[in-house]
């Protein structure tokens, strides 16, 4: 009989794509792991491991066993997480990763509703990019994750997840109210060719996304300054600085008039999911923060869901 934790360490590799990674998810030290899955070929008899380079991969048999193996865990997952649980009690801890403005906009909304509603319901909440995000999803170390895509996306189908369209906003160009594109109703992205941009971090996808519609443009985008936080690219704008592009979710209501916001035509839409495994689709708990959620996206973002 195959030990459970190994397929356990198996598919975190699968997901996860080191040992290192594996090994700092579990707890457990990198030796440890590699042990482990060195003993789980010898158990299932074939090579599930093979090197290219300093790189570890899967082999072919290696991916097929993840494959037939994730099925499994879940219905363990589901059996686990069901013990105690009933119709009328909400008992437990669901921990929910988001992208910044959607935590910001309804996730801590939701919970903050929750908390005073299920008194038994601990909830812990991260602020993640998707590409973190889903990851510690797929690996069992957060039960929402809270995502979104400009343009097609990646592909969210897969490893057992179920994905629910929760919403969608759409791009706008933010300019000083003293930059000449501020007499616009709208621009477009042939417009910004001259325009100094404050831009994220490289890794987060809104920057990638603005590059690659410049680069279709015919141009690469100037870009000032590299931002963490969208208050500071703000600050940058409403200085006359630069320009950003931001979706209408991480705009401030509030937002003073020395700022102007402008439609990008033609339109870029955001798509805004929430992914969880299929293991937990009968999860009470889960369940009820899952709608929590949505209704709060609903009340932000209006009834209409792109899918």
């Amino acid at each position: 009989m195959l030990n459970i934790w190994r397929l356990q360490l198996l598919v975190q590799f699968e997901v996860l794509g080191t040992m290192q990674q594996v090994a700092d998810v579990m707890r457990v030290s990198k030796s440890t792991v590699s042990q482990q899955l060195n003993l789980l070929e010898q158990e299932t008899g074939v090579t599930l491991f093979e090197r290219i380079g300093r790189q570890v991969r899967l082999t072919v048999a290696g991916r097929e066993l993840c494959r037939k193996v994730r099925p499994v865990l879940g219905q363990l997952e589901l059996i686990g997480n069901s013990l105690g649980e009933s119709d009328d009690k909400v008992i437990g801890t669901v921990h929910v990763a988001s992208f910044s403005s959607a935590m910001s906009a309804f996730v801590l909304p939701a919970l903050r509703k929750l908390s005073g509603k299920y008194p038994q319901l601990e909830s812990k909440a991260s602020e993640l990019e998707p590409n973190l995000s889903l990851p510690l999803l797929d690996s069992r170390q957060i039960d929402i994750a809270i995502v979104a895509y400009l343009g097609r996306g990646g592909s969210l189908q897969r490893f057992e997840r179920a994905v629910t369209p929760i919403g969608s906003d759409r791009m706008q160009i933010l300019v000083s109210r003293d930059n000449p594109l501020a007499l616009r109703e709208s621009v477009s992205v042939e417009d910004l060719a001259d325009s100094v941009w404050a831009m994220e971090q490289a890794d987060a996808y809104l920057p990638s996304y603005m590059t690659s519609l410049c680069k279709a443009a015919g141009f690469m985008p100037k870009i000032g300054g590299v931002f963490t936080s969208y208050s500071a690219m703000k600050k940058a704008v409403k200085l006359n600085m630069m320009i950003c592009a931001l979706p209408t979710l991480a705009i401030a209501a509030d937002l003073d008039d020395s700022i102007i916001t402008l439609p990008l035509i033609p339109g870029h839409t955001r798509r805004i999911f929430m992914v969880t495994r299929n293991s937990q689709k009968n999860m009470h708990t889960i369940n009820v923060v899952s709608k929590a959620i949505q209704a709060e996206a609903r009340r932000k973002l209006g009834p209409e869901v792109i899918k």
